[in-house]
Order: structure tokens, then sequence, then C-alpha cells
């Protein structure tokens, strides 16, 4: 599997982690701490015609996804995150998380990462994946649009500029 799905799949989870919710709530919140849950425990599926893959950077979109956040508690996040393509699962995820803590470990595919997730706004967080020096460093905000909505914006190549991918996850209701 290649370095580029690897990060593929930690970036779709990283649209998991988190959520921002409306900006003039972030505006209005200034510079104060935030808690409490940020609304984005559940299971989530990515939205494939809505999202924009980058194929160069990442190989081919997955044929679907899903990302189940089974904590959101306000201290911390966890999640899990599952790619499939055709020829089966193409990304797997596990993580957990404290808001604005210590750089963690998390499993990508067979990979131990470091992750690291701030908390931006009310329902927003930054996940960062800290590489080894000289080698790729990965960030993604996540920003929930709406109750049933997450927009990640993912900067995979480290470079400045708008983001590399967009993705698009929607709520899985029922079950």
């Amino acid at each position: 599997m290649s370095t580029a799905r690897v990060f593929a799949g930690l970036s779709g989870a990283v649209l998991l982690a988190a959520a921002l919710p409306h900006a003039a709530q972030a505006q209005a919140a200034g510079a104060q701490a935030f808690s409490g849950p940020m609304g984005v425990a559940g299971r989530w599926a990515i939205d494939l015609p809505r999202s924009k893959f980058n194929t160069a950077l990442t190989g081919p979109p997955p044929l679907s996804g899903e990302l189940d956040v089974t904590i959101d508690d306000g201290k911390a996040l966890a999640w899990t995150l599952v790619e499939e393509d055709e020829s089966g699962v193409a990304a797997l995820q596990f993580a957990h998380a404290t808001l604005d803590g210590a750089p963690t470990k998390a499993v990508v595919n067979l990979n131990r990462v470091t992750i690291s997730v701030e908390r931006v706004g009310p329902s927003m967080v930054t996940v960062t994946t800290h590489g080894e020096a000289g080698s790729r460093h990965q960030s993604m905000k996540v920003t929930r649009t709406d109750p049933d909505t997450l927009l990640v914006e993912q900067d995979i190549d480290g470079r400045p500029g708008p983001p590399d991918q967009t993705l698009i996850l929607t709520r899985v209701k029922g079950r």
C-alpha cells in the first residue's frame, strides 16, 4: 500500500476527528477556551460525488469510506475510519487523542504515526500528522457546516496554498 494511500486514510480519519460550527459562533467566542462536545459523535460516510480528491498525491479515491467517532466529550476524540476500494480495505485508521494535548500515536493501516488535535473553535479542530525530520507534514481543518455535514480541508503536501484535497462527510442516520 502506498504512502500516499496511508496519508489519504489518515486525512480521511481526521475529517471525522473534528468539526467547526458556524463562523459567527467562532468569532463571538474570540480567544476564549472552548469546552464541551463538538457534536460529531456517530457514524459518517464520505460523500464521494461532492468530495474533491487529489489523485496525484493520494492515488485513486476510495469506492466508499466510513468514519465512526466513538468519543466526543470535550476532552478527547476517538475514531475509526475504514475506506474500501475494489480490492477490499484500502485504508484503516484508529485514533484516540486528547484535545490540545501532547502528540499521541495513531494507527493508519499497519503504520504507527504521531498526531495532535488542536481545538480551534467550539466545534472545530485542526489535526496534524507529525512526520520525522525531513518527512511529509500533513494537516487538516475539520468543520461541521451543519449538524449532518463535515467539511475536511486537507494539506497533504505541506506547501502553502489552497487545500490539496476537500472531503465532505455526511452523518449516517439510523442504526
